[in-house]
């Protein structure tokens, strides 16, 4: 049974790499900006964001994954397909408060990825 779960991804606007230390920052700034819109998983405690991939689902990216769990697989086609609307609102609210805290610096893409 896999586990599923909304995923941002966050690269350079200027194109380049995300060395490791600044992929850290990344993470960083995507936890705190989850606390700051009160994200939660998918059993109502707070989401605790970790790194995903690096370079693999979105070029030069770092992949932080939001949450996930095993409910999405288990859900009929219609709620999935409600549940993916939840999770592009809950990726652009986070990706809203890293742009806030880093304007002008990133670029974002997110949706739904089997953990």
């Amino acid at each position: 049974m896999s586990a599923y779960g909304p995923a941002l991804f966050v690269s350079r606007k200027d194109g380049a790499e995300v060395p490791e230390d600044e992929q850290e920052t990344i993470l960083r700034l995507a936890r705190t900006a989850a606390g700051t819109v009160r994200l939660k998983d998918e059993e109502g405690a707070p989401a605790e964001p970790r790194v995903y991939d690096y370079d693999e689902y979105e070029p030069r990216a770092v992949g932080i994954l939001l949450y996930s769990g095993y409910a999405y697989g288990q859900l009929p086609e219609e709620i999935q397909q409600e549940r993916d609307v939840t999770w592009e609102d809950e990726i652009g609210r986070v990706a809203e408060a890293v742009e806030r805290a880093a304007p002008g610096v990133y670029t974002f893409v997110g949706y739904g990825v089997e953990d």
